[in-house]
């Protein structure tokens, strides 16, 4: 081909195109949805799995033998025949530790007040080792009785597991000069005896030791619950 100006013009040539690999494109998009679906099928596999175990574990109609309080049973009391008796209940209603014969049960005095139809279980038992206020008092601690009459003002309306702290203050002096003498005390037992009632504290040994000072030098002492929670 001549061009006007009369010089040869050779075949024209177009700029070299990329066609997009869409093959291996859709080749890498296969195996990542492969995986996505792999896994998401082992996790419904495990979650299956763990569903059909819990439902074998706790299959519906399946019971077991349980021990129950035939009538309201107050703290202290030694457990006999006719305060208890065996029930056939569903497996997954009972907890672990629990009894299933009246004979594990009968003879083992009760930590706690127990209500009309409650499951009877160890942890609320004595289990041979000390009285029922020793197996009552928290590991590391010392359970003192603490008469009533200690204090200048009768303690608040309290409950047992509430945690309080004593103050003190010597006689005639005034309130700006008292100071806690026990603060991380637990209330283990409630008077139970009306001519000289008296609570049964769980303290440390060094608050066992104030306490014992401040009682012996007439120290006014006064008791202070905590907010629950604090």
């Amino acid at each position: 081909m001549v061009n006007k100006r009369g010089k040869n013009q050779g075949p024209s040539r177009k700029a070299p195109t990329t066609t997009p690999d869409w093959q291996a494109a859709v080749r890498r998009r296969t195996r990542f949805y492969v995986l996505v679906a792999f896994l998401l099928a082992v996790l419904f596999g495990v979650l299956v799995f763990q569903f059909f175990s819990r439902q074998q574990r706790y299959a519906p109609g399946e019971k077991i033998s349980a021990v129950f309080t035939r009538q309201k049973i107050e703290i202290g009391t030694a457990l006999t025949t006719d305060k208890i008796e065996v029930r056939e209940v569903p497996k997954g209603a009972v907890p672990e530790s629990h009894f299933n014969f009246e004979e594990q049960a009968v003879g083992k005095v009760t930590l706690y007040p127990l209500v009309k139809g409650e499951i009877v279980i160890p942890e609320k038992l004595t289990g041979g080792k000390g009285g029922a206020v020793a197996q009552r008092c928290p590991s590391e601690t010392w359970c003192v009785r603490v008469p009533v009459k200690w204090f200048i003002a009768a303690p608040p309306d309290l409950s047992e597991g509430d945690r309080i702290e004593i103050a003190s203050v010597l006689p005639g002096k005034s309130m700006e000069n008292a100071g806690f003498i026990a603060t991380e005390v637990q209330v283990v037992a409630l008077p139970v005896d009306e001519d000289t009632p008296a609570y049964i504290f769980a303290v440390d040994d060094q608050e066992a030791l104030s306490l014992l000072y401040a009682r012996s030098n007439e120290y006014q002492m006064l008791v202070l619950l905590r907010p629950a929670g604090g």
